[in-house]
């Protein structure tokens, strides 16, 4: 399976390739007044705002500390998300029978199918669709809202 691997700070993740639109430079995102810390922003890409999730903030419980340069990927699943990492690392393929199957209740909440081996450690494998529960998708739908809404009155 190829495999798109990406970095917080010294957390290695994976994501399925399957799963990847694209990956962009850290382009300008519409930031709202009292946004969730896990929510980065708003990305402005072919007349559509795609909610930007900060993994970090997810993951660490603290907003990545972003620059210019910090790779955000676009995932093309029915989510449609982007999701910013402090680097992308590059591809790998990994072959099934080296992943370590994880159970949902052993990932934090349930967000990662598997473990890979990657260089001296093990890389959990995300599923996008998975990273935010019921709750905080609503609260996504209600921003998009109010994005919208401001966009409407410029």
């Amino acid at each position: 399976m190829k495999l798109l691997l990406a970095r917080l700070q010294t957390r290695r993740l994976a994501l399925p390739l399957a799963s990847v639109d694209r990956v962009v430079l850290r382009p300008r995102l519409e930031v709202l007044p009292d946004q969730p810390m896990w929510l980065a922003g708003f990305l402005q890409l072919a007349g559509e705002s795609l909610p930007v999730l900060d993994v970090e903030a997810l993951f660490e419980g603290r907003r990545c500390n972003w620059d210019l340069y910090n790779p955000i990927v676009i995932t093309r699943d029915e989510a449609n998300l982007a999701l910013l990492f402090t680097a992308v690392e590059g591809l790998v393929e990994v072959p099934p029978e080296e992943f370590r199957p994880l159970k949902p209740e052993d990932s934090f909440q349930g967000v990662a199918a598997a473990l890979i081996p990657s260089s001296d450690e093990w890389a959990p494998i995300l599923v996008p669709k998975l990273l935010l529960i019921a709750q905080e998708q609503r609260k996504l739908e209600h921003w998009r809202e109010v994005l919208r809404q401001r966009m409407e009155r410029l």
